[in-house]
C-alpha cells in the first residue's frame, strides 16, 4: 500500500516526504532481519497484528497499517532506520497501557511492538534485575522472590516495567525505597537515528538524569538495570481491602487527612489506594479501599484499629508474601483492572498534603456525575495515597522527575458508552480544576500531574516542571531533534 507520513518538526514546518510502499519496505528481504521477527498487518496474518496492537484503552488510541515485533534489540534499531530514511511514523510499546491524548496524533503507523524482549536475569550476588522491554511487572515477583529479592512496583501487575520506569514510577514501596526510577542502575537506548547508547550516573549522565522522568520522548530503551533489595521485614504483606457505602466517606476521609495532611507522614510501611464508584445494582455511590502493610496481620491490625472501626459492606484480610501482594489486594481485581479494550482514559493531578472536605467534596461532585450522566456510570475515581520517605530522601534535582513531595495522586477515570462522551468530560475538568486549587501547588493553577497519569491537556510546565524544562528541551535537541518521540507529552528542543 503506498503511504504518506509527513514529519512535523519543531519550528513548525511540514517536510513533505516521499510516498513509500510500506509492505515492500518492511518485507525487503535484504534487511536481514532476525528470524523471530514478526511483520503483520491488518489483512495478512490478522491474529499476530492484533497481538502487537491491543490497548488496554482504545479511548483515542494510534492507529497503525503495519506492525512489527522485532525478536531482537538490532531489529528494533533496523525499524527505527528504515522509519527515518522512508518517512514513516512509528510508536514503541511494551505493555500498550498508555492513554494520553497525544496518542492519536499518530495515523496509519507502524506499531514498534516490543513485548518479545522479555528477558529476565536477576543477579542475586551483586543484588541487579535486568529486564527487556517487553517485561511486564507480574513477570518480575517470581525471579526475584526465588532469589529472596524484591523492588518497588507500581499497583498493577500488566504495565510494563521501563514504561513505569520512564515516568519515574510511584507505588506502595515508594517509603521504603523511592520511585521505581530511583532503582535504576542503567539503560541500552536506541536513539532518533537507530544508534545504541548507554545511560547511568557515570556515562551518559545528563541523558540519564531525563530518562528518569521524560524518558518516553528522548529514545527507545531495549534493556534496563535495577538496584534490587532483599526482602522488606521478610517480604511479608498485610492486605486490607473494604467496600464502604458512601455516608461513611467523612470518617474515612478523616482518617486519610490525619496521616496526608500538612505536617503529616504516612508511615514508611502503608499505603492505601481508595476507588470512588457507582454501585449499579443499587443505584448508590460506594469506595472501595486496599490498604497493605509492610508485616504481619497482627501488627496491621493493631496499626490500622481505626480503618477497622469504620462499618464495611465488606472486609477481606489476609497476609500474603511480597510475590502475592499486586495478586491479592483490591479483592484480587488486577485481572479486572487489566482488561484490555475499554473505553477509557485518565485525567491525573497531585496533592501535596491532603484534606478530608477537599476529598468529601470529590465524591459529592461524582455523585451528581453519576447521576447526571448514565452512560458514563462506569466511571471511577481512584485516590493513591504513598508514603515519600525514601522518595524525599533523593536531591530534588537527581532525576527529572518534579514531584517528589507529593502524596497522593488521583485520577479521575472516565468511561464512555453513550453521547455524553463531550459534556461528561467537561464536568470532569471542571472537577480537576477545583482539585488543583486545593492541591497546596502554588503554580500553574494549582495543577500539577505525575506523567503517566496525565491526560496531554496539561502544559509542560504542569508535567515536568518548569525548572525541568531547559535541561529537558536541550537533551531533546541533541537526542531527538527532528521530534520522532512525539506522541507521549512531547518536549520541545527549545525553551522557553
Amino acid at each position: 500500500m503506498l503511504w504518506l507520513a509527513p514529519i512535523l518538526v519543531d519550528a513548525g514546518v511540514t517536510v513533505q516526504p516521499r510516498r513509500a510502499d510500506l509492505r515492500a519496505v518492511l518485507t525487503d528481504p535484504y534487511l536481514n532481519l532476525d528470524p523471530g521477527t514478526i511483520i503483520s498487518f491488518p489483512d495478512s496474518n490478522p491474529d499476530e497484528y492484533f497481538k502487537a496492537t491491543e490497548r488496554w484503552s482504545i479511548y483515542q488510541a494510534p492507529t497503525y497499517s503495519a506492525a512489527v515485533t522485532p525478536a531482537t534489540e538490532e531489529d528494533v534499531a533496523t525499524i527505527i532506520r528504515l522509519s527515518r530514511q522512508h518517512n514513516f511514523n512509528f510508536l514503541a510499546t511494551g505493555s500498550r497501557h498508555g492513554y494520553n491524548r497525544h496518542l492519536d496524533d499518530l495515523n496509519e503507523g507502524v506499531a514498534l511492538d516490543l513485548s518479545a524482549l522479555n528477558t529476565i536475569i536477576v543477579d542475586r550476588e551483586a543484588r541487579q534485575l535486568t529486564a527487556g522491554a517487553g517485561v511486564i511487572l507480574r513477570d518480575l515477583y517470581g525471579p526475584l522472590s526465588d532469589a529472596g529479592l524484591q523492588i518497588q512496583t507500581g499497583v498493577c501487575g500488566c504495565t510494563g516495567l521501563i514504561g513505569v520506569t520512564v515516568g519515574s514510577g510511584v507505588g506502595r514501596l515508594q517509603g521504603i525505597y523511592g520511585l521505581i526510577a530511583d532503582a535504576l542502575l542503567s539503560v541500552r537506548m536506541i536513539t532518533a537515528e537507530g544508534d545504541m547508547v548507554e545511560a547511568s550516573r557515570e556515562v551518559n549522565s545528563e541523558l540519564f538524569w531525563g530518562i528518569r522522568g521524560a524518558g518516553a520522548n528522548l529514545g527507545v530503551i531495549v534493556s534496563a538495570t535495577y538496584e534490587v533489595y532483599p526482602m522488606y521485614r521478610g517480604g511479608q504483606f498485610t492486605v486490607l481491602d473494604f467496600v464502604f457505602e458512601g455516608k461513611h466517606n467523612q470518617t474515612y476521609f478523616d482518617l486519610l487527612a490525619s496521616y496526608m495532611g500538612p505536617g503529616q507522614d504516612l508511615p514508611a510501611e502503608i499505603s492505601a489506594s481508595t476507588v470512588l464508584f457507582w454501585n449499579v445494582t443499587h443505584q448508590t455511590a460506594q469506595f472501595m479501599a486496599n490498604w497493605a502493610y509492610a508485616g504481619p496481620e497482627e501488627e496491621a491490625q493493631e496499626v490500622l484499629a481505626e480503618l477497622l472501626d469504620i462499618p464495611a459492606v465488606t472486609t477481606r484480610i489476609v497476609q500474603v508474601p511480597w510475590r502475592n501482594l499486586t495478586a491479592t489486594a483490591v479483592f484480587g481485581l488486577d485481572p479486572l483492572i487489566c482488561a484490555p479494550n475499554r473505553p477509557i482514559t485518565i485525567m491525573g493531578i497531585n496533592l501535596r498534603n491532603v484534606y478530608s472536605n477537599v476529598l468529601q467534596e470529590l465524591m459529592d461532585r461524582m455523585v451528581v456525575y453519576w447521576k447526571m450522566f448514565p452512560d458514563a456510570v462506569l466511571s471511577t475515581v481512584t485516590i493513591e495515597s504513598f508514603p515519600n520517605q525514601a522518595t524525599m530522601a533523593y536531591p530534588a534535582d537527581s532525576s527529572a522527575y518534579p514531584w517528589r513531595d507529593a502524596k497522593t495522586y488521583i485520577m479521575l477515570q472516565p468511561m464512555f458508552g453513550g453521547p455524553s462522551a463531550p459534556v461528561a468530560m467537561a464536568y470532569l475538568c471542571g472537577v480537576r480544576a477545583q482539585l488543583a486549587v486545593a492541591s497546596d501547588y502554588e503554580e500553574y493553577a494549582g495543577l500539577s500531574v505525575y506523567v503517566n497519569y496525565s491526560q496531554g491537556d496539561e502544559s509542560l510546565e504542569q508535567i515536568y516542571g518548569a525548572r525541568n524544562l531547559p535541561r529537558l528541551a536541550a537533551l531533546k535537541a541533541k537526542y531527538d531533534p527532528d521530534n520522532v518521540f512525539r506522541f507521549n507529552n512531547p518536549i520541545p528542543t527549545s525553551y522557553p
